[in-house]
């Protein structure tokens, strides 16, 4: 019996959904479905390889899963994905969770039949296509059981973007640090990737005499952090959307599983205590937005994250126009002009107790 190609599409926050569902789906129909989950390709900037990649999936794909919160279905890539595969004639079925209803999604995936993730019928229903599409009997499953584990993750998936909410309606006070000290942190392969010139322009961005520097191995960026006093820490490489791991040793593009057999990370309760000892007043997140790594993290210190999808392109000048900015403004007014000036969409999330707002100003002869 031939296997059917299925393209899965989600945003990176709401990667645990598909996860269920592939390892349901994969179990229950005998590893007859060939599923490509297209999470942590979006963790990694527009314009590298995996792009292709994720292009030859959608064509390849029989059908196309589109997972849909009230979040997810405003996202231009979302309807990117979505918009390729109706081109080539591939069949899509809208997975609706966390309050939205296939009535309510907009238009083009309101053209397609969707159904509820926590509705047995609906999941019952789902199996039934499936099955026609493989010509096989409907598999024998506790569909009541299954809706369940997808209730405890809207559950979870909630109290997080709570969370994430509250974050960035904080209000702060006004505070000056004077010259900070930024670490960069990423690894080998996002600098091969072509991280590297966004790195190099976040160097730039800031006076000579600022204390800067790159580390690309988990054990250097504990050493740096429980030495020193370090301010602002810019996070370039691959984080995992699911756990929030930081991941120095490489990773297969587009799975974003570990590749070989030594495996150096960061997980980020770890980060957020390190983050404490260093002081750190601000995190920069490049890559996609983990609700995982922000809920710790803003137990330590402010972050800020992407909204969406950035290609390294935009992001560059995103980085170039934030950094320069902090030499003069606040630290909300800095990410507010740098989003206006990159047209880049960047969340200011501030910490999870009553700290004043940082200004970052360079010293002054006198001063």
């Amino acid at each position: 019996m031939p296997k059917i190609n299925v393209f899965v599409s989600h945003v990176t926050v709401e990667a645990r959904f598909a996860d269920l569902l592939r390892d349901r789906l994969s179990r229950d129909f005998i590893g007859l479905l060939d599923m490509f989950i297209s999470t942590d390709a979006t963790s990694i900037p527009v314009g590298t390889h995996w792009f292709d990649r994720l292009l030859d999936a959608i064509r390849d794909a029989r059908l196309q899963f589109v997972l849909c919160s009230p979040d997810s279905v405003r996202l231009p890539w979302i309807n990117y994905e979505s918009g390729a595969a109706r081109i080539r004639g591939v069949e899509i079925i809208p997975l609706c969770h966390s309050g939205i209803r296939p009535e309510q999604l907009p238009v083009p995936l309101s053209m397609s039949e969707g159904l509820v993730l926590t509705d047995p019928a609906g999941l019952r229903k789902l199996y039934a296509r499936i099955a026609d599409l493989l010509s096989a009997d409907v598999p024998d499953v506790a569909f009541d059981a299954y809706a369940a584990e997808f209730r405890a993750l809207e559950d979870e998936y909630a109290r997080q973007r709570n969370e994430d909410a509250t974050a960035s309606r904080n209000p702060t006070e006004e505070g000056i640090v004077e010259d900070p000290t930024v670490v960069c942190v990423s690894s080998p392969q996002f600098i091969e990737l072509g991280y590297k010139n966004q790195l190099d322009m976040v160097m730039e961005a800031f006076p000579p005499k600022i204390q800067h520097r790159v580390v690309i191995t988990a054990d250097d960026l504990q050493d740096v952090l429980m030495a020193e006093r370090v301010d602002i820490l810019h996070v370039a490489t691959y984080v995992c959307p699911r756990t929030g791991v930081l991941y120095f040793s490489p990773v297969d593009l587009p799975s974003g599983k570990a590749v070989g057999d030594k495996l150096e990370i960061v997980r980020p309760e770890a980060l957020a205590t390190l983050l404490k000892t260093a002081q750190t007043r601000l995190v920069v997140i490049a890559g996609a937005h983990s609700l995982a790594l922000v809920t710790h993290l803003l137990t330590a210190t402010n972050v800020i994250t992407p909204r969406e999808i950035v290609s390294a392109r935009a992001l560059a000048v995103w980085v170039e126009e934030f950094y320069d900015t902090l030499r003069v403004t606040s630290l909300a007014a800095a990410c507010e002009y740098a989003g206006n000036a990159s047209q880049v969409s960047m969340r200011l999330l501030t910490q999870q107790v009553n700290v004043p707002e940082i200004t970052f100003r360079r010293r002054t002869h006198g001063s």
